[in-house]
């Protein structure tokens, strides 16, 4: 009885594990920050659980706002090779960076 029990409350917890990686996170996330060396913007795009984060950025040198420059980074939804994704209401999280949904 205590086997089936357990087999049971481990098969409720799979499945409730299970059905929240099927929500869906689809939307556009921003977030933008500036400090005394740089100045970025970050958007994160989140489709069919590809996530593609664009970030534009522009260095601070010697009191001197320099040109903007551009990185693309992309990867799976939590795969094991890209960062872990928090998700919240109407927001996401990378790291200690809270990205709001705009869409």
């Amino acid at each position: 009885m205590k086997k089936l029990l357990i087999g049971c409350t481990m098969s409720m917890a799979v499945i409730s594990l299970v059905s929240c990686h099927n929500k869906s996170h689809n939307g556009i996330y921003v977030a933008s920050w500036k400090n005394e060396f740089t100045m970025a913007d970050d958007t994160i795009i989140i489709k069919d659980n590809i996530v593609t984060k664009r970030t534009g950025f522009r260095k601070i040198r010697n009191g001197q706002v320099k040109p903007k420059e551009w990185g693309i980074d992309r990867w799976v939804f939590n795969a094991p090779y890209g960062p872990i994704i928090e998700v919240g209401d109407q927001q996401i999280s990378i790291g200690n960076t809270v990205y709001k949904q705009i869409n």
